[in-house]
Order: structure tokens, then sequence, then C-alpha cells
């Protein structure tokens, strides 16, 4: 339904109810108004003929009927609401009745005490008949010296007063039904011209939704829909300079985005270019380290063995950064290869903490290992996961401090022989606050990068990089100053 019907019908409605509240309204007041003139009339009627209707009765009734007769008649003809006159004692006994001029016999009136009480009333009473026909008044005659013998009963039929109260009650519905209608035509013509206006903005703002932003929407007057219209216009001018200058500023952003592209790419070169620079003469260094520590070009003194100690741990320390380098160079090409053979866990386990021994031994960290003796063996890159378990347990060493512990436990997770190994590595360090969980697993992001625990902040985006080649996952669960626990899968060789 539209917004036009629906107005026009609310509108409508509206009207009908109040103009039909109205038209009853009218009716009852204009109802009662008409029979409480009829009483009146009545009233007055009785109080003008009670008096020479009674004294004609006395003087002509038996002498000269025919001058009563005629008395009669025209007191009937003076009010046509008049149907019936009646002459009564107050002892209850009716002495005349204007049906008998009709030729119709009398009837005697049943005993009665109300009515009998009406009769002996010296104030006049009116009241309705029992079929609601007519009204039926008693007035009492009273003489000039205040004798009360007789009283009148005036019968006045209701048939021309329920005639206008019919033709009132039609008159009234009639007129309220066409002013209604009358009334909902001029609604509906209002209605039209107040919703043309909206509907223009609508179909504006509907073309405006398909990126025609030239819709201009005439104004006329001063009224609110006017300066919509005009608010509307506006802001279609501002939405064209707006889309201008985003487009504009696309442009700028697009050829950002390119160079910095570009940068990456050059950045992903020069990575890889100096780490493999560096390899090649780190590894020889390192060898005529170990020649030369091995004793084989002198002797050495203890000095000379500790200063090589030195050499040789920073040396490792550096060459972990190059590999660390090379890995990332290769993770930002995308060009990381995995190469999956089977292998048993404990062993690699075992291996990476010996390669590590000495960082543990270092912060007198103890170590705990869980490995169930019938775990089954699984299938991936063994020196990538080395890579893997390595950088972990560096990070754990890093956060605990002197005296902590870290475990290492694995778990097959469903207890078959096809599912996968849950292998867990737990510290006791200064744990990891919740909303840099989510970060922990991006490229050079640093838990604490002002502190002593330095780094390039790579080695759990390159773990994370290794198991997604894999297609696995890995996981935190970690409290702030609770230690942390670094969980990832592996599937089962079948």
């Amino acid at each position: 339904m539209t917004f036009r019907k629906s107005m026009v019908i609310h509108t409508s409605g509206l009207l009908f109810v109040f103009m039909m509240c109205l038209a009853s309204l009218l009716v009852y007041l204009r109802a009662r108004e008409i029979r409480a003139s009829m009483e009146k009339d009545a009233l007055t009627f009785a109080t003008l003929t009670a008096g020479p209707l009674c004294e004609a009765y006395e003087n002509y009734y038996e002498s000269g009927y025919f001058k009563f007769r005629e008395l009669v008649l025209n007191l009937l003809m003076l009010d046509r609401n008049l149907i019936g006159v009646q002459i009564y004692t107050v002892n209850n006994k009716k002495l005349f009745d204007s049906a008998e001029l009709e030729g119709k016999g009398t009837e005697e009136v049943k005993k009665n005490g109300a009515f009998y009480k009406r009769l002996k009333d010296i104030c006049p009473t009116l009241s309705n008949s029992k079929d609601g026909e007519y009204y039926d008044m008693v007035f009492p005659y009273l003489e000039p010296w205040g004798w009360h013998r007789y009283s009148v009963r005036y019968l006045f039929t209701k048939k021309y007063l329920k005639q206008r109260l019919r033709f009132l009650f039609t008159a009234t519905i009639s007129l309220s039904f066409f002013s209604i209608i009358f009334a909902s035509f001029i609604s509906f013509l209002h209605t039209r011209a107040t919703v043309r206006p909206l509907e223009k903005l609508t179909d504006a703002a509907r073309k405006m939704s398909k990126g025609n932003f030239d819709t201009r929407i005439e104004s006329r007057g001063r009224d609110e829909i006017s300066i919509l219209a005009e608010a509307f216009n506006e802001m279609s001018d501002q939405v064209k300079i707006d889309l201008k200058m985003l487009k504009s500023q696309k442009k700028i952003l697009s050829d950002a985005n390119v160079e910095l592209k570009r940068l990456n790419e050059l950045k992903s070169q020069f990575l890889a270019s100096v780490s493999h620079e560096l390899k090649t003469p780190l590894t020889s260094l390192k060898g005529y380290i170990d020649y030369i520590a091995q004793g084989k070009l002198g002797p050495l003194t203890d000095a000379q063995e500790k200063g090589l100690d030195v050499a040789k741990r920073n040396l490792n320390r550096l060459h972990k950064q190059i590999l660390n380098l090379i890995d990332f160079s290769s993770f930002e090409s995308g060009k990381i290869e995995v190469s999956p053979t089977p292998f048993h866990i404990d062993g690699i386990v075992r291996e990476a903490v010996t390669n590590l021994d000495a960082k543990l031994t270092e912060k007198s960290i103890v170590y705990e290992e869980n490995i169930p003796s019938d775990i089954p063996p699984v299938i991936a890159d063994r020196v990538k996961i080395l890579q893997v378990l390595e950088n972990l347990i560096i990070n754990a060493v890093k956060f605990t401090p002197s005296g902590g512990k870290i475990s290492i436990s694995c778990r097959n997770m469903d207890g078959t022989q096809k599912g996968k190994i849950r292998i867990c590595v737990g510290d006791s360090g200064i744990g990891i606050s919740e909303d840099k969980q989510k970060k922990i697993f991006e490229k050079f992001f640093q838990v604490k990068p002002k502190e002593k625990h330095k780094g390039l902040g790579l080695g759990l985006a390159i773990s994370k990089s290794i198991l997604d080649a894999h297609n696995e996952t890995i996981t935190v669960n970690s409290k702030k100053g609770k230690g942390s626990n670094f969980c990832f899968t592996l599937p089962i060789y079948k």
C-alpha cells in the first residue's frame, strides 16, 4: 500500500468516526429537545383547555350534547397529536370519552391505584403508555373556589414525533455521509499535493543510489518539503565533490600502493641477497674459529679459550638471525617449500633441547618432558619443524626468569593412528597480555621491544609461516605473569 493511499484511508476513517459520533450526539440532543417541546406543548394545551372543557361538560353535556360535541371536535382539531380526551371524577368515574363521538363504546377503567392517585392529584402528571405509542396526561380542573371535582385525561399520539425523529436521523446521517465523502475527496487532493514532492524526493534518492548524482529537485515556496528538497540538492552537490575527491585520493593511494609493493619486493630481494652474502663468509669464519678452538694452530691459553667461546656464541647467534632473515625473505616471496618425511617427534624434541642446552644451563632453567613412549611417528619437513621447536624454546628461555621452568609435551589428540599429534612448549615466564596475543605472530612484533629481550621479532612469524605451509595451526594460551603455552599440530604418519 502506497503512502498516499494509506494516508487517505486513515484520514477518511478518522473523519468517518468523528462525523458519526458528532451526528449521533446531534440526533440525541435534537430528539431530546423535540420530546421536551412536545411535552411542554401538551402541558400548555391541557392548561388552556381543561377548564373550558369541564365547564362545557357541566353546562351542555346533558342539555345540549351537540354543542358540547362541537366543542370537543374543535378541541381535537387544535392539536393533531391529540387523539383522545376523557373526563373523570376524582372518585375514578369516567364521565366522558371522546371515543363516543366516533360511535365507539366506552370502556370502564379497571381499578388502578396509580391511575386513581393521578386523578386525585392537584398537579398535572405525564406518563408513557405501556406500548409507548402515546403520552398519557392527567390534568386537574380546580374550580374558582378551589374545589377539585374533575380531572381531564389527554392522550397525545407519538406518531408524528417518531416521524420527525426518523426524518431527523435520516437527514443527519445522510448529511454526515456526504460530508465524509466530500472531506475524503478534499483529503485526497490535499494528500496528493503533499505527497507528490515526497515522491519526487524518493525517486531522486533512488536515482542517486544508482550513481546518478546529477539529479535535481525543483523547490518552490518555503515550506518544509521545499527546504528538504534544497537540502537534498546541496547533499547531491556535496556527494559529487566528495566522490571526485575520493577518486583523486584513490588514484594517489593506488600509485602509492604500487610503489610500496615495488619497495617491498626490493626489500625482500635485498634481505635475501644480504643474507646469502653474509652466510658464506660467516660459515668460513665459524669454521676457522672451530679450527682455532681445537688447538690446531697452536696451544691456547685459558683467556683465549674464553674469548673464542664468546666469539662462537655470538657467531651462532648471528648465524641464527641470518637463517631467520633467509626464511623471512622466502616467506615474503611465498616460496616456502616443505619436504615431508616420517620421523619420531621425541627424537627431534631432544635434538632441539640439546642444541639449546647451553641457554637452559645459563639461566638455571628446569626442563621437563612429557612424551609417551607409544606416540606414533609424524610426517612433516623435519628440518623446518626442528626450526619451529627451536624458535619456541628460544622464545620460552628469553621470557622465563632464572630458576624458572620450561616443559615440552606431546599427545595423540584422538588416540587413533589416523589423527594428529599435538606438541606444546610451555614456560613459567612473564606471560602475554590478552590484547597482544592476537599480534605475536605478526612479523617484527615484539612483546616488550624497549626491554632487555632483544631480537628481530621474526621467530614466531616464521614458525607460523612454516606451519601454514604444512596446513597446520599454532595457538597460544597465556596469562599475564603466569607463563605461556604454545601448541601446534602435526599429522600422524599412516
